[in-house]
């Protein structure tokens, strides 16, 4: 009995990373806020003096990107708490049910990070080759967004009350018949 309430006491080691991620996301949205002040400042200062439009876009994007890695941090912390200490009072769009809506955010968060990373880079003038890039960020994007396709049509098929098999499954039950088959014209 003893070694079950142990066990079932360990899901409070997930405060380790609920706390952290908590943490982090308000560093990040201190930062952006500090940045927009910068940046306004900077605006003002500038308005005279013609500068390039581009890093103004780039300065927005990547200061909007700082709130919206935060928010998925945030969210991704409650979703830790409500999935291994209790459920939380929150609107009903914060509450996760499944571990998989958070790695699905996950997964989106990255594909955003990946995107605002190659913009930076294409209005920044370099003398680098932006197809290698290109294809260097594309390529991470085009796999995640087809996991986000794959995961999202399984969680569909489980919802709707289909049994959906593995490919084990499927071997399995193929080999099965085959060996039936054969086993008939014997």
């Amino acid at each position: 009995m003893k070694v079950v309430k142990f066990i079932a006491g360990m899901r409070f080691f997930v405060l380790i990373p609920v706390i952290g991620l908590a943490i982090a996301a308000c560093v990040l949205f201190v930062k952006g806020g500090i940045d927009i002040i910068h940046f306004i400042g900077e605006l003002i200062n500038g308005i005279s003096e013609e500068g390039p439009e581009k890093s103004i876009i780039v300065e927005i994007v990547e200061t909007v990107h700082l709130f919206l890695v935060g928010t998925v941090l945030f969210l991704t912390s409650f979703g830790l708490y409500q999935l291994f200490i209790q459920p939380l009072p929150l609107p009903e769009w914060v509450k996760v049910n499944n571990i998989e809506e958070l790695e699905l955010n996950l997964v989106r968060l990255t594909i955003v990070v990946l995107g605002v990373n190659f913009l930076s880079i294409i209005f920044e003038p370099q003398e680098t080759d932006l197809a290698v890039y290109g294809i260097g960020y594309a390529l991470p994007i085009a796999a995640l967004a087809y996991f986000m396709k794959v995961r999202s049509h399984i969680s569909k098929g489980s919802s709707e009350g289909e049994q959906t098999k593995t490919i084990g499954e499927v071997t399995s039950v193929n080999s099965e018949s085959n060996w039936l088959t054969n086993k008939k014209r014997d």
